[in-house]
């Protein structure tokens, strides 16, 4: 399906984009089948306080995007069982939003003060988010602007922006969990027609970390290595050599808290070294970026406006209007 406005793909590429489309919602909406009456009852029972919380959230005008497993699976086609629904939202409607779960028969909590609340429908729980663990990737204004349209669950709402979610995963490095591969699955659907430039002041001093994964990402696909743009390689290998040239830096510092949560416990409890801090400033990259090869942020076409990806790949399983009706359900024993 080619949205209103849209340019038309190759048929041949139309063709693959189609299959894939329609690949990923039969897989979507037929989950695995389970001689377990009682686990198809509770599975529908987690549908059922998803889509309670987004009537409630909706219904109070609280401003939020849906993020998680829905909208890795609007970007990139891949289904994913998810145990919860991911929500995120500015920090300065958590109270609101947690009158109006209330109202509508759920118990709220601040897990965390710096970063997530969650609100339980029984043992069922909808994860309110409104930072990262490491405190980087706090939700303002641009996530919102630059969010996309979506229907989850039979709701028109916003999911996060692709950029930002790979700004977050980028992050997640702990012996358990490594997020690597789903930055490399956002690239490969999404890098032809993303915001380069500002994901790059996103990860503002962090920028090592998106070189590291970007040189993971052209190991993983050499064939779609220019989904990320020369102009930013070069930047990011000449930040590398200049950085290389000046040194170490003067202090024991070791940034592995801002991956890690436990993973670096040793370098600080035994070794003494420095706590790296939080609080890149999202914006304060962009003036350094002065590159004469980088596309204008005008000539650059933005996510889900411009044609199909590289080699008929769509950026997600369709455009903003994407319908994820996914009937996201959990396996027993997950």
């Amino acid at each position: 399906m080619v949205r209103s406005g849209s340019p038309v793909a190759g048929d041949a590429e139309h063709a693959l984009s189609a299959r894939a489309t329609r690949a990923g919602e039969r897989a979507a909406l037929a989950p695995p089948a389970f001689d377990d009456p009682a686990g198809q009852l509770s599975r529908a029972g987690e549908l059922e306080v998803r889509v309670r919380a987004m009537d409630a959230l909706l219904c109070a005008g609280v401003p939020f995007m849906v993020a998680g497993a829905y909208a890795f699976f609007a970007y990139t086609g891949i289904f994913r069982d998810t145990k919860d629904l991911d929500v995120m939202l500015d920090e300065r409607e958590v109270p609101a939003a947690f009158r109006a779960l209330e109202r509508a028969g759920f118990a709220t909590e601040l897990i965390d003060p710096r970063w997530i609340g969650k609100a339980y429908a029984g043992d069922r729980f909808i994860d309110l988010i409104f930072s990262s663990s490491n405190g980087l990737a706090v939700v303002d204004g641009g996530w919102f602007e630059h969010a996309r349209p979506a229907t989850i669950l039979g709701h028109s709402c916003l999911i996060a922006p692709v950029e930002e979610i790979i700004f977050t995963k980028a992050f997640v490095d702990e012996r358990e969990r490594y997020d690597g591969a789903d930055v490399n699955h956002l690239i490969y659907a999404c890098g032809d027609e993303m915001d380069w430039e500002r994901l790059l002041a996103r990860f503002g001093p962090y920028w090592e970390v998106l070189f590291a994964h970007l040189t993971l990402y052209r190991f993983v696909y050499p064939g779609a290595r220019s989904r990320v743009p020369g102009w930013l390689i070069d930047e990011l290998c000449r930040r590398t050599l200049e950085q290389m040239r000046a040194g170490d830096a003067p202090l024991r510092v070791c940034r592995g808290n801002l991956i890690s949560r436990r993973q670096y416990a040793h370098d600080y409890e035994k070794l003494g070294l420095v706590v790296g801090p939080p609080g890149a400033a999202p914006e304060a990259a962009r003036g350094a970026l002065c590159r004469k090869r980088r596309r204008s942020a005008a000539g650059r076409p933005r996510l889900g406006k411009g044609k199909p990806g590289r080699d008929g790949a769509p950026c997600g399983a369709e455009g903003p209007g994407v319908e994820v009706e996914a009937a996201r359900v959990r396996k027993p024993g997950s």
